[in-house]
């Protein structure tokens, strides 16, 4: 009988699907970007993970998020994912956690993963956000995120015995003119001008940041590859650095542009 593995197996080979079938990679978030990104790994053999997510479905979600359907509105999101990951693995391992994360359960829901994955919108969970670094180190295990910007996307991952996210930002805001939109300038300058403008314009007078689903799908997908690379890291297909702080990675499809930079350089 064929399984969801076949046409990876020759990609990956035993020793890649070995090594991916023992980490425990817990996500933070399963909204328009982690959906695509859990969704992803459990297609490529991943099978351990811890997910927290409290959120409902609700109709905005339907422009972006891979589980959205107007068959799963009003349903949590948790239950949706789940069932669609143990639909395309029996034997996936899940540990839940329902209430979402907080400062009081981060510690725990870190401790003996290998990967966290922290996809927490920009307005929310600063109490998780700020606890974070010190768990990191503690722990000694990678942070990985991304963000939906228009058509692209922005990858930045830290890594515990490097940069921390309050450092990196602060980078990057150093070398900004502005930073009063949805990106400092030195990175809103990388993404297609008008979407920039548009979706400034819209966070400006609404509050909330305009989406496509072209950029979720890409922020998860892009996520899910380098999370992939460094479980891989020890293996022949993995030949590469993997891309953590002060590095980060800009895709922008609108305008055709993918590159890695450093948050160290000017220019």
């Amino acid at each position: 009988m064929q399984t969801f593995r076949d046409r990876t197996r020759p990609i990956l080979t035993e020793e890649g699907i070995d090594a991916l079938s023992k980490p425990v990679v817990a996500i933070g978030g399963l909204g328009g970007i982690g959906g695509v990104m859990f969704l992803a790994m459990v297609r490529l053999g991943i099978r351990r993970f811890r997910v927290s997510e409290n959120g409902i479905f609700d109709p905005p979600d339907m422009n972006r998020q891979v589980g959205a359907y107007e068959s799963t509105m009003g349903k949590p999101k948790l239950d949706v994912y789940v069932q669609l990951a143990r639909d395309i693995n029996p034997d996936i391992e899940l540990e839940l956690v329902p209430e979402g994360l907080s400062a009081g359960n981060l510690e725990a829901f870190l401790k003996g993963s290998d990967v966290y994955v922290g996809i927490i919108d920009v307005e929310k969970g600063f109490d998780v956000k700020a606890k974070t670094p010190e768990l990191l180190k503690k722990f000694n295990i990678p942070l990985f995120t991304s963000g939906a910007i228009g058509f692209g996307t922005i990858m930045i991952n830290h890594h515990p015995q490097g940069m921390m996210p309050d450092e990196f930002w602060d980078l990057v805001n150093a070398q900004s003119q502005s930073t009063s939109g949805a990106l400092p300038s030195v990175m809103s300058e990388r993404f297609n001008r008008i979407t920039m403008e548009r979706i400034d314009k819209t966070a400006a007078e609404t509050g909330k940041y305009a989406t496509t689903s072209i950029g979720a799908n890409m922020a998860g997908t892009l996520m899910a590859s380098e999370v992939t690379a460094y479980l891989l890291r020890d293996t022949p297909l993995v030949s590469r650095e993997i891309v953590f702080a002060p590095k980060y990675m800009i895709v922008d499809l609108m305008n055709l542009t993918m590159e890695v930079r450093d948050a160290t350089r000017t220019g």
